[in-house]
C-alpha cells in the first residue's frame, strides 16, 4: 500500500496473540500506516473514540470481552460506528451466524499478510469514496 505521509492511515489492531499482533503491526507499518494495538477488548472503544483510526482489525477470541460484543459496541456508538472493521479471526464465520453488525471484511485465520493488506486498503478506499 505504501501511503505518503500526508495520507498516512491509522489502524487499530486488536489481537491477543503477541506474535501475530507484532507481525500484523510490522506489515502495516511497512506499508506506511500508523498502528495502534490492543491485546484485549477492554480498551478498544476508548482507543477508537480517542484516536479515530481509519480501520479497526478485530479478532473475535479475546480475553476480557468477546470480539462480537466489542463489534456491537463499536457499531452502536455514534463516535465509532462509521469506522470500518475487518474481522480477523479463526471464528470469522460467527459474524455471519450471529447476524451482527456490518463489517468491511472477514478474514479467516490463518491468513496471508498480503490478503490482510488488500482488505485494509479496500476498507480505507471505500471509506474515502463514501465521503
Amino acid at each position: 500500500m505504501n501511503v505518503g505521509a500526508e495520507a498516512r492511515k491509522t489502524l487499530l489492531v486488536v489481537e491477543d496473540d503477541l506474535t501475530l499482533r507484532s507481525a500484523m503491526t510490522d506489515a502495516l507499518e511497512s506499508a506506511g500506516c500508523t498502528v495502534l494495538a490492543a491485546r484485549d477488548g477492554k480498551d478498544v472503544l476508548r482507543l477508537a473514540r480517542e484516536r479515530a483510526p481509519d480501520v479497526i482489525l478485530l479478532d473475535l477470541a479475546l480475553p476480557t470481552r468477546s470480539g462480537l460484543d466489542v463489534l456491537d459496541d463499536l457499531k452502536h456508538s455514534h463516535a465509532t460506528r462509521d469506522i470500518p472493521v475487518i474481522v480477523v479471526s479463526a471464528y470469522a464465520h460467527l459474524v455471519r451466524e450471529r447476524h451482527t453488525q456490518p463489517v468491511a471484511a472477514l478474514l479467516q485465520k490463518p491468513f496471508d499478510m498480503a490478503d490482510l493488506l488488500a482488505q485494509m486498503e479496500r476498507a480505507v478506499l471505500k471509506t474515502v469514496g463514501d465521503v
